[in-house]
């Protein structure tokens, strides 16, 4: 069974998208920072991370995104804000490479489909 790690500060998206994932059939351990995402991670080895990471800039500790890069996992990031010529999104882009980017508010079809064409990378 593939293992999913989820990282957003708010708890409703956070919630819901494990939700969707379980119901899916994947394992799915969930986080509020980068630093619990971390330490879940230790445990619970996971096959793809699911991060907002334009809250994570905005309010952690850089140490955590940047260990987070060296993990070599398959990341998508989401994000609420709509990205702009040099604006956050795309010095983030830049440091985690992510395979996919999903826009908030986002369908369950698009979440799944983004996470199954992640697995395959």
């Amino acid at each position: 069974m593939k293992r999913i790690l989820v990282i957003d500060e708010d708890i409703q998206v956070r919630e819901s998208v494990s939700l969707f994932l379980e119901t899916a059939g994947y394992a799915v351990m969930a986080a509020g920072t980068c630093q619990e995402g971390l330490q879940n991670h230790a445990n619970f080895q996971a096959s793809l991370i699911i991060m907002d990471v334009v809250a994570m800039e905005q309010r952690e500790e850089p140490t955590g995104l940047v260990f987070l890069k060296f993990l070599s996992i398959p990341m998508i990031t989401l994000t609420g804000n709509i990205p702009g010529p040099g604006g956050p999104a795309k010095s983030l882009k830049h440091l985690f490479q992510p395979i996919c980017t999903v826009q908030k508010p986002f369908t369950v079809d698009e979440l799944l489909q983004t996470e199954q064409r992640a697995l395959v990378h």
